[in-house]
């Protein structure tokens, strides 16, 4: 995959798919990148398929793959039998593997406090993702802090429901919004000429 930047510049909009009706929705929209945040041993392989024939970058939600160990062993299992775009995913070690493994990586990080912000930052630095998800989203303040912090790209996502706070993302930095609201789905920003 090209860059992350790069691809999410013109539609920095992400479904997040949890059931098989946004997933098929997904598919359907305009975005470039779709993020599978359920999926389970049986039906992984055919997710990541579908997301690809559409021409589109499929990352999928390692962590939350359902009857798969979230280990080395299991990432070199999803790697070969099913090559998605990358992962996502909160655990570092799995960042490393994954990055070893040729796949692009997006470590997801929940943020609550000051403190949580810090080992945000210091862990990005560490493990060096190809971008990092910053939840929750509606947070524009955090997502400058990080930015001015680190040279990764970022991604938001969480408690993100009106088109306004795409935007607010966007201007604050974020490359990315990921969202589970599928009516905002095609939704595009519109660039401060």
């Amino acid at each position: 995959m090209e860059n992350i930047r790069n691809v999410l510049r013109d539609y920095p909009v992400i479904p997040a798919c949890r059931t098989r009706e946004q997933f098929a929705n997904a598919l359907d929209s305009e975005a470039k990148v779709i993020f599978v945040l359920e999926a389970n041993i049986v039906d992984y392989k055919e997710k990541i398929q579908a997301v690809q024939d559409r021409g589109k970058y499929a990352f999928i939600h390692f962590d939350l793959i359902s009857g798969m160990a979230q280990d080395d062993a299991a990432l070199e299992y999803l790697k070969e039998t099913a090559d998605p775009t990358g992962i996502i995913t909160t655990r570092k070690n799995l960042i490393a593997k994954a990055r070893k493994l040729g796949m692009n990586t997006i470590q997801r990080m929940f943020l609550i406090d000051t403190t949580s912000i810090a080992s945000a930052i210091n862990m990005a630095r560490q493990t060096r993702p190809d971008a990092m998800e910053i939840m929750p989203g509606i947070a524009p303040k955090v997502i400058r802090a990080i930015k001015n912090r680190v040279d990764i790209p970022i991604i938001t996502g969480g408690l993100i429901t009106e088109s306004a706070e795409i935007d607010m993302a966007i201007r604050a930095g974020a490359v990315g919004v990921s969202l589970s609201k599928q009516r905002l789905w095609n939704y595009r920003y519109q660039k401060d000429e």
